[in-house]
């Protein structure tokens, strides 16, 4: 008889004990870990730079396409000046492409920025 009664306010108390245990997690919730955001926002302004230099790798390959296409035309080459306009129209929308991600990663920074305050 003993034991059972043991067992039941153990498991009594255990219940009761839970609720405020899970009360205290639940407190948490506005901590943040600011080193973790600051690398965040370092690792999008390097994410940023990168995304820049290959913009101007490909500008720089779309001047050569360019280049070579007026060639082609000039010397009536139109199988090879056909080749080049659709070599040009894909790296027009790859940089087309990089330049959305741009601007999706500048809005995320300023996003980040603005809310964690710094």
């Amino acid at each position: 008889m003993r034991l059972p009664k043991k067992l039941a306010w153990f498991t009594l108390s255990a219940a009761l004990a839970l609720p405020g245990a899970s009360s205290l997690m639940a407190q948490d919730w506005g901590y943040r870990d600011t080193n973790r955001d600051r690398q965040d926002v370092r690792r999008d302004y390097r994410d940023l730079g990168h995304d820049y230099d290959h913009v101007d790798r490909m500008r720089a390959d779309i001047a050569r396409d360019r280049a070579r296409l007026n060639q082609h035309i000039r010397f009536g080459n139109s199988y090879a000046a056909s080749e080049d306009a659709r070599d040009l129209a894909r790296d027009q929308q790859a940089l087309n492409a990089q330049l959305r991600d741009i601007h999706r990663d500048r809005v995320d920074i300023r996003r980040d920025r603005s809310y964690r305050g710094y």
